[in-house]
């Protein structure tokens, strides 16, 4: 039977050296009580947090995962993102903490296996990747490299795998939308579930205990559909004070059509992008769209691509999807990727990840950082800077399709529309197609082995990974083709003998007329 305590009566219960397994979701009554303890008191300490994916503010804010940047409070980060929190990301680069970055559904799925007491996760996601023990084992400082390996590379049926470890877990943090007398924890009203339940049954089968943050406490029991962690997986309760300690993300307090309560008019939600370098991006990738197809949309430019299918009448036609687990509907963007408006069901992110990998995934569209000369991409770390790789790995490595979207450049730069044609006023001085990346989030070699379609848009052109390299394939209208193209690129790419054209359709402020 769950107890009801508060959250700095939960923490005290935290042993110093535990590992903590947390479902990355706002969950600030918790998170912040672990800060203020540490603070406060010098305990817990010496912890070992791990969380699939990242949620935090894009700086120091002491909010999200933020709360666990302090040296003496955290040993070791194992997670799959790092990027939006500051606080973290200065600890990993100083070497003040080990730190190990998996493939986000890689790790919620190694979830269950710590449940089963299995030795580990078996799978091909990450070979090729600087998660590969063979390239870097996913280890991000100087402090990590004589740790222990969390990876290993192992042949069965001659095919070459990956092997990711299990490992004891000690207390996990969760959160829902009520608890029941007997602490079973319902989700109606959460924006998104992740790994709860793997969560807990991970905790719980390994001996440890478990804390759910809720926004409110039941007299009756809970309607079993809405229960999503049975009081059997719970120990600890914990109401939040406020809705602000227990928002649906760190950027929204509540909104209603994030859970399905209420649905929203999209036509007052979505609006025609400007005719701008994103949107030529877009429109191209959404050239790509077929109905009844299964769609994945990674954040940054790749989310107009929603747009852009909203307008053109394609939305209805395709489900939108994202890794965290929201089926259907009108994805988030920007710093509030993950909800979806008018969602029309929600998985836990491990079994998005069993479909993704599968391959039930149709297309991906995602971000794009650098590129090289054999196909391999880099989103996960640029310079000193610590991103991580989200669920980018697992993401493109599965997909039927996938489209990698951004300027061709970066750095200060301005480009627009006139007559139908690109007219490029300033270029940015940072290559994007450079001859090495720094890491290798997306393997090119891998990908050509298993003969998947792949393309990279950018405003000026469309390059396609074939068997032999990127073949530049399209150009944009008004381009100069050495002088845009060749002469911005560390490496030179196939270029055919008669280079096509980006569909006009792109270049002009109509609809395209996809529909049809």
């Amino acid at each position: 039977m769950a107890t009801v305590v508060s959250a700095r009566d939960a923490i005290a219960k935290i042993p110093d050296g535990a590992t903590v397994l947390v479902n990355p979701v706002a969950i600030e009554e918790v998170f912040s009580a672990v800060e203020e303890s540490f603070l406060e008191t010098g305990r817990p300490s010496g912890l070992t947090f791990v969380w699939s994916a990242g949620i935090g503010p894009f700086s120091d804010e002491p909010r999200g995962l933020n709360h666990f940047g302090h040296a003496g409070l955290a040993k070791r980060y194992i997670g799959g993102h790092f990027g939006l929190n500051h606080k973290v990301v200065k600890l990993i680069a100083a070497n003040q903490v080990e730190a190990y970055n998996l493939p986000q559904g890689t790790l919620a799925q190694l979830y269950r296996e710590i449940a089963a007491k299995r030795a580990g996760l078996l799978t091909t996601v990450g070979l090729g990747t600087f998660v590969d023990p063979r390239i870097e084992g996913g280890k991000l400082n100087n402090r990590t490299r004589n740790a222990e390996d969390l990876v290993e590379l192992v042949r069965l049926n001659g095919e070459e795998m990956l092997l990711y470890k299990t490992f004891p877990v000690h207390v996990g943090i969760i959160r829902g939308t009520a608890a029941d007398p007997s602490g079973n924890i319902t989700a109606d009203d959460e924006a998104i579930v992740m790994e709860m339940l793997e969560v807990a049954m991970a905790v719980k089968n390994c001996g440890g205990f478990v804390i759910a943050q809720v926004e409110a406490l039941l007299d009756a029991p809970a309607y079993p559909h809405h229960v999503r962690v049975p009081g059997l997986f719970v120990d600890y309760v914990v109401k939040a004070s406020s809705r602000s300690m227990h928002p649906h993300t760190l950027f929204v307090e509540r909104d209603p059509s994030y859970s399905g309560r209420q649905r929203v008019d999209l036509r007052q939600e979505v609006h025609p992008l400007p005719l701008s370098i994103e949107k030529i991006i877009c429109r191209r990738a959404a050239m790509e769209l077929r109905p009844g197809m299964s769609i994945n949309l990674g954040v940054g430019i790749p989310m107009g691509v929603a747009a852009v299918a909203f307008e053109e009448g394609l939305l209805d036609s395709v489900t939108m999807n994202n890794e965290v687990g929201a089926v259907g509907g009108l994805p988030e963007g920007g710093k509030n990727f993950g909800p979806a408006k008018n969602p029309s069901a929600f998985l836990s992110q491990p079994q998005m990840f069993d479909f993704y990998d599968g391959g039930g995934l149709d297309l991906t569209c995602v971000g794009l950082a650098q590129a090289d000369r054999e196909g391999n991409v880099n989103v996960s770390k640029i310079g000193p800077k610590i991103i991580g790789c989200g669920g980018f790995i697992d993401i493109t490595q599965s997909a039927q399709t996938c489209l990698f979207c951004g300027e061709f450049n970066a750095g200060a730069r301005s480009a627009h529309v006139e007559d139908g044609r690109l007219v490029i006023e300033q270029d940015g001085s940072i290559p994007k197609f450079v001859d090495a990346v720094e890491q290798i989030t997306f393997s090119g070699s891998v990908a050509r082995q298993r003969d998947k379609r792949i393309l990279f848009i950018t405003e000026r052109c469309v390059f396609t990974l074939t068997r032999s390299g990127l073949e530049l394939s399209e150009a944009a209208p008004g381009v100069d083709i050495q002088r845009d193209i060749l002469d911005r690129m560390a490496f030179t790419p196939i270029v055919p003998a008669t280079v096509p054209l980006m569909d006009a359709r792109i270049f002009r402020e109509a609809p395209m007329g996809l529909a049809d």
